[in-house]
């Protein structure tokens, strides 16, 4: 069912607008399913249509919502409002910006005020007043819909927050809040956010700043104060899986509280004589758990640890034995069934796919002899070591199972998270986290205990730290990964299933196991059930061998299934060999970095060249490098970029470079050697001194170079330009921009940077007819100082390609620049209406693809 389900959703994500058709498959499959039950015949594929149907409907209301007339989306645009409205989620501070959901009550302009529906993501920058959840505050600004940077496989933030019922943000000022009204103190969530609240307060009289930040997302589920360097930290030893309340928190809870109520129900003497004390104590422990999981804030791995852990409960209930993996697909089934979105959430699929590994993982060990010895005829010392034998094989098969989803989310794998995960977990998992729950049991009833506790648990946590810190500072401890596709994750998954299933499989006498081994076994059987979650797996994987009636054996069926994702993975490494080394094309992609520009350049024979990388004023805020070009580059399976260029050192177009020297191999700089004072610049400076990136000197370098048959023409600025700009006064930054040709046979893209019209009229006169090309990159955006008529006269270009973003608060680019290209008879390409745009030449045309029209254009 859980399988249906989350295919129903995938297809409904992917083919939106079969409604109808899935209503009625839906309606016919539930008429079957309910003849099959009462004729008693059983029934496969028609409540498998069933899930899907239902799948397919229950993500529909957020890819096609209907909103209400008034709604906040309908009011986007360059209007300032005056807004009004009550906060709807807790305001997160990082970096000088304050980040919350509110929920809109009403709109004002010109003295009319208007109802309105709807959340607005509002960010705040500077100090807000102190606002809570719930609190009613006015401020005035533009509302903006919510868009995307368009590149190929580029994180859709527009379809995330859609997700989350949000259709437009704004940006304010915190001067420019005013709070309205406070929140009335009273229910259910006002005293959730109180104890919460003192519970902060206590936390951050035990520590350092990084101990009170961890302690609360372990406790609390409070992650907004943990520093990037933490994340960092944490995410490089391997270990940032604890920063999440999950199983072990949730499980600590379950367990503390089920023997705490078995131990009290004991005293009542109806109870034992009926033998319901383990009956109500599973009952009674639910309160706790469920209370704890909604004090955490119900994240995905919350959800799911709470989930699991009821059904467990409920088991002993219900006197039924439970099996794990229906448990975990029956919490997975639940989530979904509320929140159909939270299959796309990146903590729901680790969450999920780990536990599903620890619990395929240990039912494929149980016929393994060694295992079986010391697990059922060993002797004492045997059955002690597999404890800590358990333990590792349980971060093992949790980091082995995420592996592929850690690469395709974060292009980063830890190699020492087993030896760190061994050291950290227990004294987080078993000393903290208990010391810091007992803290927030007893911080209404004794402040000073649980300070005490607090205190213990901040102590144990240092500790760990400091050994995450030092993992984490071992320049081996993480390794950065190109991303994986879908297919290869698959091929993963299928192998590494297939293998343990062989295991799962084996022939019952294929293990020598000794007879007494045997015996103690079925005794242990007998008395704790099935080991988890085995007896479904051999059914699965038996149903399949059962295809077309012809009864393969399920090991070769494994087999099979190995020898094919090997060739299946043989296939796609000769497709992305030829994608990186073997191609015969120049390819060149300008990319969708909102206000700036960037272009990658592919080189036939795999050299690869970056030219100028976007960037925001405060890479705080937003860093392009590391939030789209690196993604990028990490998709193309590109993690060497031999040259860098620099047109010239202005934000925009360098704060995007600095992420990617930091962590890509970077063999190369050109800049024009203009100093400046900012922060970026000497940033980028000092990770290529420090990396041992070559940045030759501008004045002495060569003016024309060959890179892969490709040339590359350095035609602006003049040597002596900085000794020029003491005269000329025109000789601004964006005037001294480098402008390069590249040229592959009979076609040439011109990068021209942000040169405006004093820059072009001298550089017509030093390169002249060279300035002839094919394709030319719109200078400075296409504003109204730049693309002169004389420029491009001489440019002559087919296509102009203009890197700018969209609503620019610049007027970018100018409608007269615009019509000044169609008059030159040149086909244009804009990155705020196109998305990225991809140029490809055999050295004789130029196909043209771009993101929003998904075709292709083949330009003569």
């Amino acid at each position: 069912m859980l399988i249906a389900l989350m295919g129903g959703i995938v297809l409904g994500s992917r083919l939106p607008g079969f409604t109808s058709v899935c209503l009625i498959a839906a309606l016919i499959a539930a008429g079957f399913c309910l003849a099959g039950l009462f004729r008693g015949k059983p029934a496969l594929w028609m409540p498998v249509l069933f899930f899907v149907s239902i799948g397919y409907l229950s993500i529909q209301p957020w890819l096609s919502p209907r909103l209400a007339a008034d709604h906040i989306q309908y009011h986007t645009g360059t209007q300032r409002w005056i807004i009004h409205g009550h906060i709807d989620t807790p305001p997160l501070h990082k970096n000088n910006r304050t980040r919350f959901n509110l929920r809109v009550i009403s709109l004002a302009a010109d003295g009319q005020i208007q109802p309105a529906s709807g959340r607005l993501r509002v960010t705040v920058v500077g100090e807000p007043p102190e606002i809570a959840v719930g609190d009613r505050i006015r401020f005035k600004g533009r509302m903006r819909a919510i868009t995307n940077f368009k590149n190929p496989g580029g994180f859709d933030y527009k379809r995330y927050l859609a997700f989350k019922g949000i259709y437009a943000s704004a940006y304010v000022r915190g001067d420019r809040i005013s709070l309205a009204e406070k929140s009335a103190p009273a229910g259910v969530i006002h005293i959730l956010n109180r104890l919460r609240r003192e519970f902060s307060g206590l936390v951050e009289k035990s520590g350092s700043p990084d101990v009170q930040s961890v302690l609360q997302a372990l406790i609390i589920g409070d992650r907004s104060r943990i520093s990037e360097t933490t994340r960092q930290r944490f995410n490089r030893a391997g270990v940032g899986h604890l920063l999440a309340i999950s199983g072990l928190h949730v499980g600590i809870v379950a367990a503390v509280a089920f023997y705490f109520w078995r131990w009290l129900m004991a005293w009542f003497k109806p109870l034992l004589w009926r033998a319901w004390t383990r009956k109500a104590a599973a009952l009674l422990s639910l309160v706790p758990v469920i209370g704890y999981g909604v004090v955490a804030g119900l994240s995905p791995s919350t959800q799911r640890a709470v989930l699991m852990v009821a059904v467990f409960l409920l088991a002993f209930l219900m006197a039924k034995e439970q099996d794990s993996l229906n448990t975990l697909a029956l919490a997975a089934l639940v989530i979904l069934v509320v929140d159909p979105p939270s299959l796309f959430s990146i903590s729901f699929q680790l969450s999920f796919v780990s536990v599903f590994a620890i619990m395929f993982g240990f039912a494929s060990i149980q016929n393994v002899r060694i295992w079986q010895v010391a697990r059922n005829g060993g002797s004492w010392p045997g059955r002690l070591a597999l404890k800590p034998i358990s333990f590792l094989l349980v971060s093992a098969f949790a980091v082995w199972g995420s592996l592929p989803l850690v690469a395709f989310y974060f292009n980063q794998v830890s190699v020492v998270g087993l030896a760190a995960n061994l050291l950290v977990v227990p004294l987080i998992g078993f000393m903290t986290v208990p010391l810091g729950l007992a803290a927030l049991c007893l911080s209404q009833l004794s402040p000073a205990l649980a300070g005490w506790c607090l205190q213990g648990g901040a102590v144990v946590l240092a500790l760990a730290l400091d050994i995450i810190t030092y993992f984490a500072g071992l320049p081996f401890a993480a390794v950065k990964t190109v991303t994986p596709n879908l297919v290869e994750i698959a091929c993963f998954y299928i192998m590494s299933g297939a293998l343990l299933t062989i295991l799962v499989l084996r022939p019952a006498g294929s293990a020598g196991r000794p007879p007494a081994a045997l015996s103690c076994q079925k005794e242990r059987r007998a008395r704790d059930g099935a080991p988890a979650g085995r007896g479904v797996l051999k059914a699965f994987f038996r149903r399949f061998a059962e295809i077309g009636g012809r009864h393969l054996s399920a090991r070769k069926l494994a087999g099979i299934a190995a020898i094919l994702a090997l060739v299946v993975l043989a296939a796609d490494g000769c497709y992305w060999l030829y994608q990186r080394f073997w191609h015969p094309h120049l390819r060149v992609t300008v990319i969708d970095v909102g206000e700036g520009s960037a272009a990658l350049l592919e080189i036939p024979g795999g050299s690869t060249i970056m030219i100028d990388g976007g960037g925001f004023s405060d890479d705080a805020s937003f860093d392009v490098g590391a939030r789209i070009l690196a993604p990028f580059l990490w998709r193309k399976k590109i993690k060497t970029v031999d040259l860098l260029i620099l047109s010239h050192p202005n934000s925009d177009h360098l704060n995007g470079l600095i992420y990617l020297a930091e962590h890509f191999n970077v063999k190369t700089l050109w800049t024009n050697d203009e100093p400046r004072t900012t922060v970026g610049y000497h940033r980028l400076m000092d990770v290529c001194t420090a990396r041992g990136i070559i940045s030759p000197v501008y004045a002495g370098m060569a003016r024309r170079h060959r890179i892969g048959g490709v040339q590359l023409d350095l035609l602006y600025p003049p040597r002596d330009f900085l000794d020029r700009q003491k005269v000329d006064k025109w000789r601004n930054t964006n005037n001294n921009s480098l402008v390069v040709k590249v040229t592959y046979g009979d076609v040439s893209f011109l990068f021209s940077g942000d040169i405006m019209s004093p820059a072009e009229t001298e550089l017509v006169d030093l390169a002249g007819e060279r300035l002839s090309s094919t394709v030319l990159i719109a200078p400075h955006h296409g504003s109204r100082t730049s693309s002169s008529r004389l420029f491009l006269r001489k440019v002559a270009p087919e296509i102009v390609v203009v890197s700018c973003g969209r609503n620019s608060r610049f007027n970018f680019p100018h409608p007269a620049v615009l019509q000044r290209y169609k008059d030159a008879g040149a086909g244009i390409f804009r990155t705020d209406l196109h998305g990225a745009v991809h140029l490809s030449t055999g050295g004789r045309q130029v196909l043209i693809r771009s993101q929003s029209r998904g075709r292709g254009h083949e330009q003569d």
